[in-house]
């Protein structure tokens, strides 16, 4: 009896286990250190981190199909909005989408080649961001990614 009740248990357990490992194993939870911007992504999606930068404001990740994610912060010195943002991104780039609020903007489009989808964040004197590019070969694998990701960005309302 003592012996069927050790292994039910172990089962449960071990059940337990494999069923949360995927959720736990799959995603990379980045929190930059110098202004708290954080998001969450699948690490099978973009499994290579990139150098970082010297200044501290973010890290990227690449795949071996050729799409990247990039999150970081940076100083809004110059009293960019969100409009402004998507200005400046339809000044250089193909825009195909956009959409944007008092605080946050979302554009989309193409640029060198691959498609591009960027999050923004207004908080205090920072703007917070997540960038996802990838071929348009890929287009069927990454879109329904876009969304889901860039929905877990997060920056603190300080800088520091």
């Amino acid at each position: 009896m003592q012996t069927s009740l050790i292994a039910t248990a172990a089962g449960i357990g071990l059940a337990a286990l494999v069923s949360c490992a995927p959720a736990l194993a799959g995603d990379i939870n980045y929190r930059n250190e110098r202004y708290g911007t954080s998001a969450t992504f699948p690490s099978e999606e973009f499994p290579n981190r990139l150098p970082a930068p010297t200044n501290g404001d973010g890290l990227g990740w690449a795949s071996p199909d050729g799409a990247q994610i990039f999150i970081y912060a940076r100083p809004n010195n110059g009293g960019e909005t969100p409009k402004s943002v998507i200005g400046d991104r339809a000044s250089t780039d193909r825009v195909t989408y956009d959409a944007s609020g008092n605080s946050w903007a979302v554009v989309s489009g193409y640029r060198d080649g691959k498609i591009f989808y960027e999050r923004y964040i207004f908080r205090g004197g920072l703007i917070h961001s997540i960038s996802i590019r990838y071929p348009p070969s890929l287009r069927s694998e990454y879109d329904p990614l876009v969304g889901p990701i860039t929905k877990t960005l997060r920056g603190p309302s300080r800088e520091g």
